[in-house]
Order: C-alpha cells, then structure tokens, then sequence
C-alpha cells in the first residue's frame, strides 16, 4: 500500500464524520423522506435486484431514508457500515474486504489520492447504468478528482465548504484574512475544531503558502506562528460541530472559526440568529463526498441502481437536506426550501472543471516527509504545540 494513502487524517475526516452524526442527534431536526418515487425492479443495464448492498462510508451517507422506498420495493437488504477515517475504505478492502464490499461513500481528497496511486479499490463506472448522474452540475460532470484516463470512478452526492460563523449582533462581517483574528478586538470571541489539519490548511491560506496539504518546513512553522497568535482570542476548542454550535448558540463565543453553514439552521431552531461567510481574500476550503463501486463488487446491480436512484433530483435534494449540505444536482436545487438553498453558494458548482472544488489543492499531507514536503507526523507535533502554547 502506498504510504501517502495513509494520509487520510483522522482529525480531519472524524470532523466529518461528527457533522453526520450531529445531524442525526441534533434535537428538532425533521428528516426528509422522500416517498412515491417510482423504484425499478432492475438496474439501468437489465440487471437483476434484490438481496444485500453492503455499504461502507461515512454515517447517513447510506441514505436509509431517502432510499427506503427504493429498497423495500426491490427487496434489497441495506447492510451499513461506518468508517471512523477514510482510509478505513481502503484498509478494509485489503484485508479481507474485497469480493464483500459493494458502496463507498469516500471523500474527494482520499480518492483522488487513491486513483493518483493507480492502487486498486475502486472500479470504472459503466456511466450509462447512471443515467440520472447526466443531471449533475457542471462541476460535478467529469469533475477532475474522480475521472482518470477517461474512465470515471464516483457520483458526487453531496459538497460543502467551511465558512465562519458568527453573531451578527456582534458583528458584520470577518477580517479578510485568518490572521487578522489576532486582532485583540476578537479576545474571548473565537471557538474553533480541534482538528489539526482543517485549521492548519486555513492558516496556511492565509500566510500564502503554495499548497495546502503539502507545505514546508518553513510553511508549517508560519500557520503554526500564525495560530499561535490568535490563540489569546479563542475561548474553546470545539470536540465536534455540534459542541462548537452550541458554544455559539450559547453566546460563550460570538465567531466560529472553519464552521459549517448547518450550524446556522440549528442555531435557528433554537431561535438564535447566526450567518455564515468567509474571508474575502482567503476564502475559505470546500468538500464533497461521491458513492464508489468496489472492485469485485458481489452485488454490483443493486450499486449501480442504488447510486441511480439516489442521484435523481428528489432523492438528492432530499439527501442534502438531511444532511445539510449542498445538493450537486441541478434540478435538486429548485427542491430546496429557501433556507437550504441559502446555505451555499452555488455559482462555483455551475463552473466547469470542478469549479473551486476543481482547482482547490489537496488537504492532505503525506505520511512521509516527500522532499521539502513535510509529512503528517509534523503536523500533527504542530498542533500539539499550538495547543500548548
């Protein structure tokens, strides 16, 4: 296995995953089920459906919900399970998984990595067997991270990105860059993630360095030095984004620092107005998530007819509601409520080439020092030392 898949960073991706699992436990959230749809009895090219559909990714990505109507109908058996970081997709393949493993749900950074590898796991896509991916937005057609030598390995289903969140009775805007929360006007003001690499690829944004997962020596000590100076103004470290909305939904802190755009319709629910924006130079880093078939997948009809269905516009819309996120569907879009809708900006996903997903560099280090390039341990003894400052 090549080390640099081993970069998938358990901070990172365990920040994900608690935005799944905060959705699921947050008290007051409504689940979209999506009823009526019309399921096949088989898959896009004649194949025959029923039995398991064993499922490995991140939790509520399995879309138990939104398919429920799909499976039942087709008498498909849902045999879910979760990864605590994303090389776990990888790892478990290549230890007794494969030839049992039919669905990922896989980050874009991970894959991208993984096929960059040409390491085994994840099988070309028969496109025509997905006839309802035609309906993706521009950025999510050939998106550059998942197609390869014109094959084409995954079907995004959600993105997002991670803004600032803020009270806007404290305040009308952010700083233009993540530096600027140095500013002694901000002390006792900040709650960010403890998650190393979100916030480190954030700072290094912000000092110019030339990548984001790979920096230099040099370009980790200036976001370490960085971080070190807006530490003065953070209240808290978040242990998830549920713990950091509530940190904001409380008041013990007025700004978030690499939040998501979900926590403002909690916040809502909960009869607390916050927005969410991001640094006008800096900006801010953008996610997306997309089912993958496995190689020697046993079940390889009901995959295909599952991405499928998922993937039409009331499935998708269905799912980024429940989910929070960003649908990457067009028509799904105008299925939005207005306050979903307004949770992202959408001008990106209508760009070609991936749009900013597209050009966006990697967020992940390699586990090995490669060159100049420093790997994951170092960042990972940069936190630690941000923490104890």
């Amino acid at each position: 296995m090549d080390d640099r898949l081993r970069t998938l960073l358990d901070a990172r991706l365990n920040a994900d995953l608690s935005r799944r699992r905060f959705i699921q436990g947050a008290a007051g959230l409504t689940t979209l089920t999506v009823l009526g749809l019309a399921p096949g009895s088989a898959g896009a090219a004649g194949g025959a459906l029923g039995g398991p559909l064993n499922f490995l990714g991140y939790d509520g990505e399995q879309a138990t919900n939104v398919a429920g109507p799909f499976l039942s109908q087709n008498n498909i058996q849902l045999n879910a399970s979760f990864t605590s970081s994303a090389d776990e997709a990888l790892t478990r393949f290549m230890t007794g998984g494969r030839g049992s493993l039919d669905l990922f749900s896989v980050n874009k950074d991970f894959q991208s990595t993984v096929l960059d590898a040409g390491t085994e796991l994840f099988l070309p896509l028969d496109m025509s067997r997905i006839p309802n991916a035609a309906g993706l937005f521009t950025a999510f057609k050939d998106a550059p991270w998942l197609v390869r030598d014109g094959n084409t390995y995954g079907v995004p289903l959600i993105w997002g990105n991670s803004p600032c969140v803020w009270n806007p009775e404290k305040w009308d805007g952010v700083p233009d860059r993540y530096t600027d929360f140095a500013d002694p006007k901000f002390k006792g003001e900040l709650v960010l993630l403890d998650d190393p690499f979100g916030n480190i690829c954030l700072f290094a944004k912000s000092i110019g360095a030339s990548g984001l997962g790979r920096l230099t020596q040099d370009e980790l000590n200036r976001s370490l030095e960085a971080l070190i100076a807006i530490k003065p103004n953070i209240v808290t470290l978040g242990t998830g984004f549920g713990d950091m909305a509530d940190v904001l939904i409380r008041g013990d802190a007025s700004i978030g620092i690499g939040g998501w755009a979900y926590q403002l319709v909690i916040a809502k629910e909960k009869g607390v107005t916050l927005v969410a924006g991001s640094p006008k130079i800096d900006d801010t880093l953008f996610w997306s998530d997309a089912y993958a078939i496995a190689v020697d997948a046993p079940n390889i009809d009901n995959a295909y007819a599952f991405i499928d269905y998922v993937t039409s516009a009331e499935s998708n819309a269905a799912l980024a509601t429940e989910l929070g996120s960003g649908c990457t569907v067009e028509a799904a879009y105008d299925l939005l409520t207005p306050d979903s809708q307004a949770l992202y900006d959408y001008a990106g996903v209508r760009q070609p080439g991936g749009g900013i997903l597209g050009t966006q560099p990697s967020l992940l280090p390699p586990q090995q020092a490669e060159g100049d390039i420093v790997g994951v341990e170092a960042w990972i003894e940069a936190w630690q030392t941000f923490k104890a400052a």
